[in-house]
């Protein structure tokens, strides 16, 4: 048992070994659709992600939401009832009202737990990147560092912490507000790609666009193969909304820029998946500083 425990959400997609690897605990999401409402099960128990995406091609649209108060103060307490601290390594704040909720959660129990320490980080970063920090979070919790010294880090270095996508189609950005209507029309009948990155402020920021899909595997290779940094000591995390062929061919294309790459592929999970629609791609990894890429 390391020295704190460490915290994620729904939105952080991380897979259950490596929860169980790592130690590391999640606050759900909910997702809903009409008077259905589901838990964002990191591990699809109520809802197989292909059963969810192929909903989301039959014409089902899903709603999602932050982390509930009541769900953040009772996984919150169990851990500090246990004379635990705790780091909550949080979806980003222009994404998601969870962080500002575990702000107001972690004020509400300070008075209960006077001696415990819970300190909530803006990852400014979504998916398997927010989790790629939780994980260093829990090495350090493991070599006994203090849950202050591993906030000072975050804080420090999430910003190494990089996201890369493309979509399938863009009509579900755009019904979820993540993009115009006109925008959206013209990529869909000019199979535009816009490649998406995660900027400074935590929002997705399109950096430029490509024609055709299998451009964008290009596009995505090339600038992962620019900003990376130490591609042979790391996992570069490849996530598909259930299209494995198309996750395929994406990593055939980074072994091609890459050759020392190690990559991992996962399904995107719920949240991210109700915004981007099935057909999304996305790859996580670190490289070179959000401040560069955005120049």
């Amino acid at each position: 048992m390391g020295s704190f425990d460490v915290i994620i959400d729904s939105v952080s997609d991380m897979p259950l070994e490596l929860r169980q690897e790592y130690s590391i605990d999640y606050f759900a999401n909910e997702y809903y659709t009409g008077d259905k409402r589901y838990t964002a099960s990191l591990d699809w128990d109520q809802m197989s992600a292909h059963d969810f995406y192929e909903s989301m091609r039959n014409g089902v649209r899903y709603k999602t939401t932050q982390v509930p108060e009541k769900t953040m103060t009772e996984k919150l307490r169990q851990h500090l009832s246990a004379n635990r601290d705790v780091i909550y390594i949080a979806c980003s704040s222009a994404l998601s009202a969870s962080i500002k909720t575990a702000y107001e959660v972690r004020d509400t129990l300070k008075a209960e737990f006077p001696d415990r320490k819970v300190i909530c980080i803006d990852s400014l970063i979504c998916g398997m990147a927010q989790s790629m920090i939780a994980i260093e979070c829990a090495k350090m919790s493991e070599q006994g560092k203090s849950v202050e010294e591993c906030g000072e880090w975050v804080e420090d270095n999430k910003f190494f912490y990089n996201q890369c996508n493309t979509f399938e189609t863009l009509s579900y950005l755009k019904e979820a507000g993540k993009i115009t209507a006109s925008s959206a029309f013209f990529g869909n009948l000019f199979a535009v790609k816009p490649i998406i990155i995660s900027d400074t402020k935590g929002q997705n920021l399109a950096v430029t666009k490509v024609k055709g899909r299998k451009s964008s595997y290009t596009e995505i290779a090339d600038r992962v193969s620019k900003f990376i940094v130490s591609p042979e000591k790391q996992t570069i995390w490849l996530g598909h909304a259930d299209c494995f062929f198309d996750a395929d061919e994406l990593e055939m294309e980074l072994k091609k820029k890459i050759p020392s790459a190690n990559i991992k592929k996962y399904v995107v999970g719920s949240i991210i998946g109700a915004s981007a629609g099935p057909g999304t791609l996305v790859v996580n990894y670190f490289g070179r500083s959000k401040t560069e890429q955005m120049i």
